[in-house]
C-alpha cells in the first residue's frame, strides 16, 4: 500500500514537473494552467498513454491484473475527471489496443474490455451529475470509493477465473489500499494545483498592468527578446508598434490623473480589443502613456493597416470626462525586422525612432520605416 502512496504521487508531480517545464519553454505561467486543449492537452495524452501502456507490459509479465487494478482504476478514474473526453478516450483506446497486441483476443481481453469501457461511462455519468449539481469533487470521489469497495467484494464472491481466487479479506485490503490512495492523490493533486493557481496569481501580478490589465514592460522585454530570436533568422516578418498618447500631460494637468487613468483605459480596450483580431499579436502598456504591440508574421505594409485602424477609433471617439468631451490623438511608429538589426535593441530604437518622427512631425501622425529587404 506505501509502495502504492509513492508511486501514485510520483506519477501525478513527475507530470506537474514536465508540464510546468512546457509551460516555461512556451511562455509564462501569467494565465492557468488548462489540459482541456492545445499543448497541455496532447502533452498529457502522450504521458498517460505511455503510463497505461506501462501498465499493461507489466500487468502481461505478471499473467493477471489483481495487483494492479487498484493503480488502473486510478488512471481510468483521474484521466476521465480532470481531462476532456476526447483526450481520455484516447488514452482508453490506447490501452485497449495494447492490451489486444499482448493478450490477443482472450476471455480475460474481452472482460477487460466490458469493465474499462463500462467503468469509463460510469464515471462519465457520475462526474456529469456532479457538476450540475455543482457537488464538490469530494463527493464524487466518495461514491467512487464506494463503488471499488463493492466492486472488489464481487470479484471475491464470483471467484473469476481470470481474476484466480480472492478471498474476502484480500479484497477489503485492497478496498482499504484504494482508499488511502485515492486519498492521498487528491490531495497531492488539489495541493499542486492550488500552487499552480498561486503561481499564476503571482505571474500575473508581476507581469500585468493592473489599470489597463495590459500585459506591463517586464513582460514586454521578455516577450520582445524571446521573439526576437524566434523571428531573427526567419524569412517571415515581425513588426513592432510604437504608440504614445499626444499631450496626455495636459489631460493630467487639467482634469486630473482619476480622468487620466479614464482615458488610458478606454485607450487600452481599444488597443486590445483590435490586437485580439490578429493571430499572435500581443499589446503592451510599456510606460505611463506608452503603448507597444508586437505583430508576429505580419509586414510593415500591414502592420500600417492594422496602426490605422486603432489610430482611427481613438481619433473618432468622444471621450468625457468629467462631463466634458475630449478627443484624443495617437502618434505611432512602425518598424520590421530586418537582419542588420543584430540586437534586440537595434530593432526596439527604429521603433522609437519612427514614433518620435511622427511627434516631431506635428503628432496624430503614424510614420512607417523605409521597407526593406530582410534578406539583403
Amino acid at each position: 500500500m506505501f509502495t502504492g502512496i509513492f508511486v501514485t504521487l510520483g506519477v501525478v508531480v513527475f507530470f506537474q514537473i514536465l508540464a510546468r517545464m512546457l509551460i516555461s519553454h512556451s511562455g509564462s505561467f501569467a494565465r492557468p494552467l488548462n489540459y482541456l486543449s492545445g499543448r497541455l492537452a496532447t502533452f498529457s495524452v502522450i504521458y498517460f498513454s505511455v503510463l497505461a501502456i506501462y501498465f499493461e507490459i507489466v500487468v502481461a509479465r505478471y499473467t493477471h491484473d489483481l495487483n494492479f487494478v487498484d493503480f488502473r482504476l486510478l488512471l481510468l478514474f483521474y484521466v476521465t475527471i480532470y481531462l476532456n473526453k476526447r483526450s481520455s478516450v484516447t488514452i482508453i483506446l490506447v490501452s485497449s489496443l495494447m492490451r489486444i497486441y499482448l493478450w490477443g483476443f482472450s476471455s480475460g481481453t474481452l472482460l477487460f474490455f466490458l469493465f474499462t469501457w463500462g467503468l469509463y461511462t460510469l464515471i462519465l455519468g457520475l462526474t456529469s451529475i456532479s457538476r450540475k449539481l455543482e457537488l464538490r469533487r469530494i463527493y464524487l470521489i466518495g461514491l467512487l470509493d464506494v463503488f471499488v469497495g463493492g466492486m472488489w467484494l464481487l470479484f471475491a464472491e464470483l471467484k473469476l477465473p481470470y481474476f484466480g481466487t480472492i478471498s474476502t479479506s484480500k479484497a477489503l485490503y485492497n478496498w482499504f489500499s484504494f482508499v488511502v490512495m485515492n486519498a492521498v492523490l487528491e490531495f497531492g493533486i488539489t495541493h499542486l494545483n492550488a500552487e499552480d493557481n498561486y503561481l499564476t496569481l503571482l505571474s500575473q501580478k508581476a507581469t500585468t498592468d493592473p489599470l489597463t490589465k495590459l500585459s506591463n514592460y517586464l513582460a514586454f522585454k521578455e516577450e520582445f527578446a524571446s521573439q526576437y530570436a524566434k523571428f531573427y533568422n526567419l524569412k517571415t516578418p515581425l513588426t513592432m508598434v510604437a504608440i504614445d498618447i499626444d499631450y496626455f500631460k495636459r489631460v493630467n494637468d487639467d482634469y486630473g490623473h482619476l480622468a487620466g487613468n479614464v482615458i488610458l483605459k478606454a485607450i487600452a480596450k481599444i488597443i486590445l480589443t483590435e490586437t485580439a483580431k490578429v493571430p499572435e499579436a500581443k499589446a503592451y502598456r510599456v510606460g505611463g502613456e506608452e503603448f507597444n504591440i508586437l505583430l508576429p508574421n505580419m509586414d510593415l505594409k500591414q502592420a500600417g493597416i492594422f496602426s490605422h485602424r486603432i489610430q482611427d477609433r481613438v481619433r473618432y471617439r468622444i471621450f468625457t470626462v468629467n462631463d466634458e468631451d475630449l478627443r484624443i490623438t495617437l502618434s505611432m511608429g512602425v518598424a520590421q525586422l530586418q537582419t542588420s538589426d543584430i540586437s534586440a535593441n537595434l530593432f526596439y530604437e527604429r521603433a522609437d525612432q519612427m514614433l518620435y518622427h511622427s511627434k516631431g512631425q506635428g503628432r496624430n501622425q503614424i510614420s512607417l520605416e523605409p521597407q526593406q529587404d530582410k534578406n539583403s
